[in-house]
């Protein structure tokens, strides 16, 4: 009923096991048709029927199936050292579904526009820095608002304690991943965007086996200094320039550009109009200033520019630059946020009576559209990464099946990686999606891969029932 890798995905985590048996059958649903629209990914009447139920039961939450992702996400971590971890925040809106909610829904409320209803989802993503691969999920953290819920005047929010705020989330998620890895020798690099600056977070977060990388978003007051923080960087030395290619996008042109760098050691002042409580005086911390030369600049284009924040100490100008290369992987989380909506998985066309029954179809997306993701991303490594860290070692006989249809005669349709890598793996699905193979056309997009993805888990079903019914004694009885 399930892909032999999803076989006890949520063991011992559910109410029962008939609920969990039905959580890992909508799971491979989910991988198998790409979309998270039950109506879509289920086959039969009854197995729509069934999804639902399962959605819609109040003895378990999104919480439960969570779980199932971190145990996976233990199974890939191998003695690493260090690891990144990346967080950031993104919304899902119902709000073209909005009658199917009951108003007293206290899983479905306002969202950044308040005329819009739907909730938050908040991941850890953590990534291995060696190979810029995903690892999996250390923390996913899911909340709604209260339609009644009062204004930031009203509750007085700058004064109110940290753990009573939303933004207490960036603080919660990295204390939830070093409670899921506890080993000592482990360490963390947290990493996020402008919205995590918060002067709690430099207090309460780092440890000896704990830094932060956060990009700066406020021109804070300096300890003991006139000068704020943006302008003693700007003003700092110039420590080297270097070029990185930057990609298309909807605000930014291709081309290489050429970027200046500096950094400083600095304390950053506690917030002059938030209560002091038992929070030191300042923080030490190291910034860093990387901002686009002119000359590179197209157009009216506004110039790269970043700011970041970090406890980790800079010796060298290779530190800043690696701290910079590790920032830049927190595009990886909203890779991922598209291929969860736009991109792939439809999440908010999901049709569903309850909130609660969204979010726990949230966290199961938020799993496959991993999936997806590191197919592609391992075809950019240079590192020979096993299959294994998707696919079972029993699932390669068959790549070796599928591979005999799908190479052509000549060298540049033959499958270039080592047998056994995920590349080579990848290779496959991406031919599965309609890629035609050719390094020269280009490597394959997210949509090709989630369709290969798709077919191939079709495939594989079949595969495993006829590996299965030859494997039975009874077969060979003569």
């Amino acid at each position: 009923m399930t892909h032999k890798e999803f076989e006890g995905f949520y063991k011992d985590l559910l109410p029962d096991p008939r609920i969990s048996c039905r959580a890992e059958k909508m799971f491979v649903d989910l991988l198998t048709k790409g979309t998270a629209v039950v109506n879509k990914n289920c086959e039969t009447h009854s197995e729509r029927i069934g999804a639902y139920r399962m959605l819609a039961n109040e003895n378990f939450s999104y919480k439960e199936l969570a779980e199932g992702s971190y145990r996976s996400f233990k199974k890939n971590v191998h003695k690493q050292k260090h690891l990144l971890g990346i967080q950031d925040t993104t919304e899902n809106n119902y709000t073209n579904h909005e009658l199917s909610f009951s108003f007293d829904d206290p899983d479905i409320g306002p969202i950044t526009n308040k005329h819009s209803i739907g909730f938050f989802c908040h991941p850890m993503l953590i990534i291995d820095p060696e190979t810029q691969l995903p690892l999996g999920f250390s923390s996913i953290n899911i909340w709604s608002r209260s339609r009644e819920m009062e204004n930031r005047r009203v509750r007085d929010y700058k004064n109110q304690d940290i753990e009573e705020k939303e933004s207490y989330r960036w603080i919660k998620s990295a204390d939830d991943t070093k409670k899921l890895i506890d080993d000592a020798s482990t360490t963390f690099t947290f990493i996020s965007d402008r919205e995590s600056d918060m002067y709690a977070e430099f207090v309460l977060v780092p440890d000896s086996r704990t830094h932060l990388i956060i990009r700066s978003s406020y021109d804070r007051n300096l300890y003991g200094q006139k000068q704020r923080l943006f302008e003693k960087l700007s003003t700092s030395k110039l420590r080297a320039t270097y070029e990185i290619n930057i990609p298309s996008g909807s605000k930014r042109t291709k081309r290489t550009a050429k970027m200046s760098l500096r950094y400083e050691k600095v304390k950053i002042a506690h917030p002059i109009n938030r209560s002091k409580g038992s929070y030191p005086d300042y923080v030490d911390l190291w910034a860093i200033e990387t901002r686009e030369l002119p000359e590179s600049v197209p157009g009216k284009e506004d110039p790269i520019l970043w700011r970041l924040l970090t406890t980790h100490e800079i010796k060298v100008v290779t530190d800043a630059l690696t701290y910079v290369e590790w920032y830049s992987q927190r595009w990886l989380i909203e890779e991922l946020f598209h291929i969860m909506k736009t991109k792939g998985f439809c999440i908010e066309s999901a049709q569903l009576e309850s909130g609660a029954g969204l979010k726990k179809l949230c966290v199961m997306t938020l799993q496959a559209a991993l999936s997806v993701m590191t197919l592609k991303l391992s075809l950019q490594s240079q590192h020979k990464i096993k299959a294994s860290l998707i696919f079972p070692e029993e699932y390669l006989p068959f790549f070796d099946i599928l591979m005999s249809d799908l190479e052509g005669k000549t060298e540049k349709l033959k499958n270039p990686y080592e047998r056994g890598t995920l590349k080579w793996a990848a290779w496959v699905i991406a031919r599965l999606g309609g890629w035609s193979g050719y390094s020269s056309q280009g490597p394959p997009g997210y949509i090709t891969l989630k369709d290969g993805l798709d077919r191939f888990n079709d495939k594989v079903e079949t595969y495993l029932s006829v590996v299965k019914y030859f494997n039975k004694k009874d077969v060979y009885k003569d």
